[in-house]
């Protein structure tokens, strides 16, 4: 048979065999496809160089704790309560901006500086009502005090008729003694007592009623007054802010109501907005000289150093879950590591409601974005964790390479890589527990398991040879 023979043969056979090789699939390769069809059984052996390469790394099996856990679909978003919206509550002109989208900014900043004619408009309004305020206040003291000097009149009046009255009496108890004109003199001058004492009563009775006018007057302008004056600090103290540390707040409060202060003295519509919270400008949508309408919304500031992630639980596990919230959750990216989640939290709300529609209820989770890894409106897989095993033969989920029904793992026996099935029992989305194939102690391939699958035995090795003919990366992977 001829040289050239033998080789057309030998590649023919090459194909077909490859051609009927079973496939195999592994967990750490996320997607990477079929690993090549080589001899699985047969012991690796690895260079240090190759193990470099390949990110090998290995660690002993050992007792540790798995979850059964419920794997769910979330995406990231804003607490509610740590996204505040700055709008100005009176409309007028910008003067000033002080930050750009992205700026850090803490609670109590100044933002933005507007000049309003409508504000200056209330403040000239609140003097003015002020003044006659103070007026009235002094027209009221005077209305007292008439009224006082008529008490005092009306018992004067009433005393010295009681005593004319008293003396006409006894004169014309004489039985005639007193001359006529003098009996009349005296009828006339108790008549005169008794009318005087009279309109002196009227007077006071009509002093109590304008005392009483201008009583409740002086009431409703200070209401007035008042109501005037809380709009004015409203709009001057923007988004609930205090007032800056370095003004006492009897001052403060006479700084908000007057428009005066140290930079701007004669501006009396200035509005100052500041920052109602701690966080991040997200949102800017004013330029300097703009006009703006009351409400109108200029910036957005957002709190994420704690985020709540929304995502939908399927009827068929709600009850999987239970009506409690608390449950432990780890986050991790849509497709990223399953090594290291970037993200813990609690299940906080499950909706009492089912979705007519998509048969799901809803489910918010609550977490600690320090990090900032936690973006608005990413996705993110979910690992709700539903109840624990304290004391298990664990593996990492990395170690486990599947093929078919079976599960297996490379054990390390010193220079030499061996496969090694195993029967897996429960797993979370960080370990699997082994009931049969490892013992604590062993030492297997934690990353890396994949990559081990592909390489070509070499050249002569078989499983018969044992460790003196084990494979080695001599042949590239396939």
């Amino acid at each position: 048979m001829s040289r050239r023979f033998i080789m057309v043969f030998a590649g023919l056979s090459g194909a077909v065999m490859a051609s009927i090789s079973l496939p195999l699939f592994a967990h750490e390769g996320h997607g990477k496809g079929e690993v090549a069809p080589y001899d699985l059984d047969t012991p690796r052996k690895v260079s240090p160089e190759t193990a470099a390469h390949i990110g090998l790394e290995t660690a002993e099996v050992d007792f540790g704790e798995v979850q059964e856990v419920l794997r769910l679909l979330g995406v990231v978003r804003p607490v509610p309560d740590q996204v505040q919206a700055i709008a100005a509550r009176i409309g007028g002109t910008v003067l000033k901006v002080t930050v750009q989208v992205g700026d850090t900014v803490r609670r109590g900043d100044l933002l933005v500086e507007i000049d309003s004619p409508q504000l200056g408009q209330f403040i000239y309004e609140a003097h003015k009502l002020d003044s006659e305020y103070f007026q009235l206040l002094g027209e009221l003291a005077g209305a007292r005090s008439r009224v006082e000097e008529l008490v005092i009149e009306v018992d004067s009046a009433s005393e010295q008729a009681a005593i004319v009255d008293r003396e006409y009496a006894r004169l014309q108890g004489n039985n005639g003694a007193v001359a006529v004109n003098v009996l009349s003199r005296k009828q006339a001058a108790a008549v005169r007592a008794r009318s005087e004492a009279r309109l002196r009563e009227i007077e006071l009775s009509l002093a109590h009623r304008q005392l009483d006018s201008m009583t409740k007057q002086a009431e409703a302008m200070h209401r007035s007054r008042e109501a005037l004056r809380q709009v004015i600090a409203s709009i001057r103290a923007e988004a609930g802010t205090e007032a800056p540390k370095h003004i006492a707040a009897a001052d403060a409060a006479n700084l908000m109501f007057t428009g005066a202060d140290e930079e701007s003295p004669g501006r009396l519509g200035l509005v100052r907005l500041y920052a109602p919270m701690s966080g991040v400008v997200t949102v800017r949508d004013v330029s300097r000289g703009e006009g703006i309408e009351a409400g109108q919304t200029l910036l957005e500031v957002a709190d994420y150093s704690r985020v709540q992630i929304e995502g939908e639980l399927p009827e068929s596990l709600v009850d999987r879950l239970g009506p409690a919230a608390g449950n432990q959750v780890r986050i991790r990216r849509v497709g990223g590591s399953a090594d290291e989640p970037i993200g813990v939290g609690e299940v906080r709300f499950i909706s009492p409601v089912i979705d007519p529609v998509k048969r799901t209820t809803h489910l918010i989770i609550v977490a600690d974005n320090a990090r900032g890894l936690l973006r608005d409106g990413l996705y993110v897989d979910l690992s709700v964790v539903l109840r624990q095993e304290l004391s298990a033969i664990v593996v990492p989920v990395s170690a486990v390479v599947t093929d078919g029904p079976m599960h297996f793992v490379f054990v390390k026996e010193g220079d030499l890589y061996k496969k090694q099935d195993i029967n897996p029992g429960a797993r979370d989305d960080r370990v699997v527990e082994v009931l049969e194939g490892v013992l604590p102690g062993d030492v297997i391939v934690t990353r890396g398991a994949y990559s081990l699958t592909q390489l070509r035995p070499g050249a002569g090795a078989t499983a018969a040879e044992g460790s003196d003919g084990a494979s080695d990366e001599s042949g590239s992977s396939g």
